[in-house]
């Protein structure tokens, strides 16, 4: 199978999962969504539990869908899945959500990190929506996301408190729900857009332009 058949398999699995559920999902309809015939898929996957879980690991590993791949491809092991989901995790807090110094002064501006959280949604969106909406099934990655996802809310509000405090930020009450929104905008316009409606695919660069312009004119001063 070409990259570019193996590439809208990814695409299209992606979409369903997230959009129907793992259960609600049959291999038939990512077939036919994807333009080949039933018996391709059952000969490049072992099983529907194999695509979900090469969803995940593509889309936490960027370089796999380029890589040498051995059909049909089987259900990825757990392990590699949760070293994959820890690393993007360490990424997130460590770098993307670090704001400021060792002197605890602002070295990362309030766009430039909406610009980073766009393009982190952009990457492994596909993954974190797919373990939300498939949690029973992937019970081991839950457990890791979900606290991480928490965090991330925690951590986003206490920026906006500080860009605020700064004077980045117009005066903002009820954080919690400006935490909201801002993450509902930025995974909307980063993938969701295209997963509602993928007869009609905003260009990730556009999609981009189109978010910042709406944070900037929402939130700045």
């Amino acid at each position: 199978m070409n990259n570019a058949k193996l590439l809208k398999i990814y695409s299209e699995a992606g979409r369903l999962f997230n959009q129907k559920g793992y259960a609600n999902t049959k291999m038939a309809e990512i077939a036919k969504a994807s333009g080949i015939a039933v018996g391709t898929m059952y000969s490049a996957f072992t099983g529907k539990d194999a695509v979900l879980s090469f969803v995940i690991y593509a889309t936490l590993d960027k370089n796999y869908l380029s890589s040498e791949i051995t059909f049909p491809i089987k259900p990825i092991e757990s392990p590699k899945l949760i070293s994959l989901l820890t690393g993007v995790i360490d990424n997130v807090f460590g770098s993307v959500l670090n704001i400021t110094d060792s002197k605890g002064n602002i070295c990362k501006d309030f766009m430039k990190l909406m610009d980073e959280l766009f393009e982190l949604f952009a990457d492994y969106l596909l993954a974190f929506d797919n373990i939300e909406k498939n949690e029973g099934i992937l019970e081991e990655l839950s457990e890791i996301y979900w606290p991480q996802k928490m965090a991330y809310f925690e951590k986003l509000g206490a920026h906006l408190r500080l860009y605020m405090e700064n004077g980045q930020l117009r005066k903002l009450t009820n954080i919690s729900s400006h935490v909201l929104f801002l993450t509902n905008t930025l995974t909307w316009w980063a993938l969701n857009s295209n997963l509602s409606i993928p007869n009609e695919p905003i260009p990730r660069d556009t999609a981009k332009d189109i978010c910042m312009g709406i944070i900037k004119r929402s939130y700045q001063p």
